[in-house]
């Protein structure tokens, strides 16, 4: 299952340009399920170039910062569901641990928007019609986590999570 990233327009000449092979630095923009003309249901999840890397990664994140792109998560024909391995690849590359609980696609989402991420963009070909085209190719798999945390992240994650409190009279025995 593949996430297939969109392609900028080149103002110039109106051709559609993927963005070169390479690993790249993408914040999570938003997540939501959504379906094709034809009544493919998916996940379209919103990522972008983190702009705040210019001089860290010049020829990747400096050269195309900003810019917004998407992949999408296809429901597995066999089974009409979501790979949870998938879905798991992109949790676990944002930041949570595996067994994290999720209450619902809502929770899941928000869990994910404003999170970084590491992202492996490949190109291929696609052919239709005859006509040719280049399009980037991300595969759940190549999400990995960010090497640039933000200093929001590194504090979330050296916080020890709030523990719930119990009162006596709350225990059965």
């Amino acid at each position: 299952m593949a996430l297939f990233v969109t392609q900028r327009v080149d103002k110039k000449n109106n051709d559609f340009e993927p963005l070169p092979e390479g690993y790249y630095e993408m914040t999570i923009d938003s997540t939501g399920p959504d379906a094709t003309k034809g009544g493919t249901e998916y996940i379209k999840v919103a990522l972008r170039v983190r702009k705040d890397l210019d001089q860290a990664l010049p020829e990747t994140n400096g050269k195309y910062h900003n810019r917004l792109v998407f992949a999408s998560v296809w429901r597995r024909k066999a089974t009409g569901q979501y790979d949870e391995g998938d879905l798991s690849s992109i949790t676990q590359a944002a930041g949570y641990a595996p067994g994290t609980p999720i209450e619902d696609w809502n929770d899941w989402s928000q869990k994910l928007e404003g999170k970084n991420v590491r992202v492996k963009v490949s190109v291929s070909e696609d052919t239709y019609q005859g006509k040719t085209t280049k399009r980037n190719q991300v595969w759940p798999s190549d999400f990995e986590p960010t090497q640039f945390p933000t200093q929001a992240q590194m504090q979330s994650q050296s916080q020890p999570q709030a523990q719930a409190q119990v009162n006596d009279n709350d225990l059965p025995f």
